[in-house]
């Protein structure tokens, strides 16, 4: 009997740490989501002014949110595992069948969308934060002309997210990515409440409406990027200024030293919409 105690009371442990863990995460995401919306806002100022005040806090707060929410990605992981392996453990395989059939099928894949997700994030770290995928991207400066920044040179974020997502198989990558993380929330939001206690009979189908509305809000807003520069790059409809980046940072990447584009095409186009 107290062995089973101390089993029940470790696995509601865990699904507690999930709970947390993962309520910092999806909170994340959608800040973030934020963040890299502001792209479409008609130029480099505001995602640039943005990436830099994130890069430039006094690293006891970076270096705290920046371990604190690696800390929690890790520990979401672990305990997933340790969860999955206390499971198939402890359930008669009979039992497991009539299980699966009864929960969903993102329910049931949760440990493999996670695992996705985790190799992602790893990824992305390196393609755009730690800059180690394309090193050129590290030469991308920008001299801000207005705002808190200006007259200040600062990382280029803008024409980096530009660059990257200009590559199809970066994109659909990234999109993909996406739809997990999507799909993952679909399920992990809802069941969240249950760790905690907050969801019982009655919000359950509520609470399943808010965890779908929130996974199709992240997993659209994070796309909305690389398909803006994919329908740029090879249609008409100019949402972002592909090409004009994509030709000047060609001539300037063999170059030694910084790398600045030259966003003077936009006001121009601003000067031709006015006088039309």
């Amino acid at each position: 009997m107290g062995n089973l105690k101390k089993s029940l009371m470790s696995s509601l442990m865990k699904k507690f740490v999930m709970a947390v863990t993962g309520f910092v995460l999806a909170s994340f995401l959608l800040v973030h989501m934020l963040g890299n919306l502001q792209t479409l806002e008609g130029g480099p100022h505001a995602i640039n002014a943005y990436a830099n005040f994130l890069q430039t806090l006094p690293w006891e707060i970076l270096w705290g949110f920046r371990l604190s929410l690696g800390a929690c990605l890790v520990l979401h992981l672990l305990t997933a595992y340790m969860l999955v392996i206390e499971n198939n453990k402890s359930r008669p395989q009979r039992y497991s069948v009539k299980k699966s059939q009864a929960s969903t099928f993102a329910a049931r894949t949760m440990i493999f969308s996670g695992t996705i997700i985790a190799i992602f994030a790893v990824i992305h770290i390196l393609h755009y934060t730690v800059l180690n995928l394309d090193p050129s991207f590290k030469l991308l400066e920008w001299k801000a002309t207005s705002g808190m920044y200006e007259g200040k040179t600062i990382h280029d974020v803008y024409a980096m997210l530009v660059l990257g997502f200009s590559n199809p198989w970066v994109s659909i990558a990234y999109i993909f990515s996406m739809v997990v993380i999507g799909f993952h929330l679909s399920h992990g939001v809802s069941s969240m409440f249950q760790s905690v206690g907050f969801r019982n009979e009655t919000w359950r189908y509520r609470l399943n409406a808010v965890a779908l509305a929130y996974c199709a809000v992240i997993a659209l807003g994070f796309s909305i990027n690389p398909i803006a520069v994919l329908v740029s790059k090879y249609t008409d409809c100019q949402i972002l200024p592909v090409a004009q980046i994509n030709k000047q940072f060609d001539a300037l990447k063999s170059g030694k030293g910084e790398i600045f584009i030259n966003y003077d095409f936009l006001k121009e186009g601003c000067k031709s919409a006015v006088k039309k």
